[in-house]
């Protein structure tokens, strides 16, 4: 493999062959203009296989009319809320993000396989759009999106810069095989990484805490966040070799990380080596952005603990999380068991915090706590023209149902509990505070217990339920290192605002965690898309 040089370039024909491939340009065109002819109706043609479609579009099904048309409606149904109608990267959900959602208009992203200065190929954006953006709120759409769908969008969102109707792409960097890794090619490195000056942004150990980090910005101005190399989860397109070796060959656009194609080959796949070798590839963890979850009969009655031995034989899926702001040591994924019997429905959830934050009780402090979202309606996901309302919070006129559990709410409720056993039922109140108000008290005098139910159709419009319809009971455990927590509801409800839980469909249903020492509280969390939690 040898290195991209402006020679390389494929539009660089030798003049004694101009005049040959002029006549052979006459002939592809008269003979097209006659096919075309007689295949005016584009039904008079058998339809294309995925592979044909990549082979005759650069990677991408056919562009045209229809094709767009489809691209905006599904972008205005599941892209609009972060991208914003004209794709300025200023969306509905824009407040809540950090990094803030890339804006379609300079025609820059993030991922491509092409020579510097040169736009993306299609197919660098059909992947952004199938695989996400890990560490930021960009999820990976293919499990939500057909194919056609993928592509339809990727023709859609090109139309907001003019840059893809006055350029072409230039064709895909060649970026060979990962030779074998040695302890010479680390220390090699390593060599490299200090001399290229890496340490200045992500620091000598490769956590993001170098000197520059406060100075860094996009070319939107926007203040650039730089992320832990040894987080297998915050590599944006991926901690693979090959996923390394493209970003430093090629750079990301728009951010301050710049390419490293002008180093030889050998060099990048020595700096590939040496961050590989950092990687703690322990903290990854199998599970998908949207998966199906199953619900498990069951004949015990169920108790708030979530280290109750039923649950043992309950079986447990892991969910992809995504941080809505940034941070170091995102909480990326979360653990799902579900229960039902006769009466009721359990839902078991289980996530990595080193740090429990069960207090809120001063300014300074935020408290830990998780949320399980439903879909109202009949709704399935990804039919019906995608008509499930937004996975975040909802949207106009497609109502969303929240239990909310909160580690502060169980602290002031078992504190509570503590001296009532304490002093055996006598009045403490007139005796240790003359008169005044218990503090305990005084920050939820009513609540008993740890548990709110809520709904939503939109950003800002997260609204309680009445205290006489609130039905959802819960409990929090922290131990080793992690929550475990059961949230409980009784499968009859009257309330048109409570889901319902019936067998004849699959539940639409999402996740929320929030971590007081990331000071995590309303919109800044790390969320789930829709999963589909099917009933026994």
């Amino acid at each position: 493999m040898k290195r991209y040089t402006p020679s390389d370039h494929p539009c660089r024909i030798p003049t004694s062959k101009l005049v040959v491939f002029a006549i052979l340009v006459l002939c592809l065109l008269l003979v097209g203009s006659v096919a075309w002819a007689h295949s005016n109706n584009k039904h008079d043609a058998p339809p294309e296989t995925s592979k044909q479609r990549a082979t005759h579009h650069g990677g991408h099904v056919n562009p045209g009319a229809d094709r767009f048309t489809l691209g905006e409606t599904v972008y205005k149904h599941m892209c609009v809320f972060c991208h914003g109608a004209d794709g300025n990267g200023g969306g509905k959900a824009t407040a809540y993000l950090y990094p803030w959602p890339r804006d379609f208009r300079k025609g820059i992203f993030k991922h491509r396989t092409t020579p510097p200065g040169s736009i993306p190929l299609d197919k660098d954006i059909f992947r952004t759009i199938q695989k996400g953006v890990s560490g930021t709120a960009m999820p990976g759409w293919k499990n939500a999106l057909s194919e056609e769908e993928a592509w339809s969008v990727v023709e859609y969102i090109k139309g907001f810069s003019e840059r893809f109707k006055n350029e072409t792409a230039l064709p895909a960097i060649d970026f060979g095989v990962a030779p074998l890794v040695t302890t010479e090619s680390i220390a090699a490195g390593e060599k490299l990484y200090r001399e290229m000056r890496c340490q200045g942004c992500h620091g000598t150990d490769l956590k993001g805490e170098g000197p520059r980090v406060a100075d860094l910005f996009d070319v939107w101005d926007h203040r650039v966040f730089v992320y832990d190399l040894t987080n297998p989860n915050a590599y944006k397109f991926g901690y693979e070799p090959i996923d390394i070796y493209t970003t430093l060959t090629t750079g990301i656009d728009g951010t301050p990380m710049k390419n490293y194609g002008y180093l030889a080959d050998k060099e990048r796949w020595n700096i590939t080596a040496f961050l590989q070798s950092k990687i703690d590839k322990n903290r990854v963890q199998k599970s998908g952005y949207e998966i199906d979850l199953h619900s498990t009969k069951v004949d015990d009655e169920f108790v708030l603990d979530p280290n109750h031995e039923l649950w043992q034989n309950i079986p447990e899926k892991v969910v992809r999380l995504l941080p809505l702001s940034a941070r170091k040591s995102p909480i990326s994924h979360i653990k799902i068991r579900s229960a039902l019997n006769d009466d009721a429905v359990a839902i078991r959830l289980e996530w990595d915090d080193p740090i429990p934050d069960r207090s809120s009780t001063r300014h300074q402090d935020f408290k830990d706590a998780v949320a399980v979202e439903f879909a109202l309606g009949d709704v399935l996901l990804h039919t019906h023209g995608h008509n499930e309302p937004f996975f975040g919070m909802g949207n106009r006129g497609k109502v969303v149902n929240i239990w909310q559990w909160r580690a502060d709410w169980q602290t002031e409720i078992e504190t509570k509990e503590k001296i009532e056993y304490a002093t055996k039922g006598m009045d403490l109140d007139a005796m240790i505070f003359g008169g005044e108000v218990n503090p305990v008290d005084a920050l939820n005098p009513f609540r008993d217990v740890p548990v709110e139910e809520m709904n939503a159709e939109g950003f800002g419009t997260l609204t309680p339920q009445p205290r006489t319809k609130q039905n959802v009971l819960g409990k929090g455990v922290w131990k080793d290192g992690h929550w475990s927590v059961v949230l409980y509801r009784t499968l009859d409800s009257l309330n048109k605002w409570d889901k319902q839980f019936l067998s004849d469909q699959p539940i639409l249903v999402a996740f929320a965690v929030w971590d007081g020492s990331e000071q995590d509280r309303n919109g800044r969390k790390v969320v789930s898309m829709w999963q589909r939690l099917h009933l026994p």
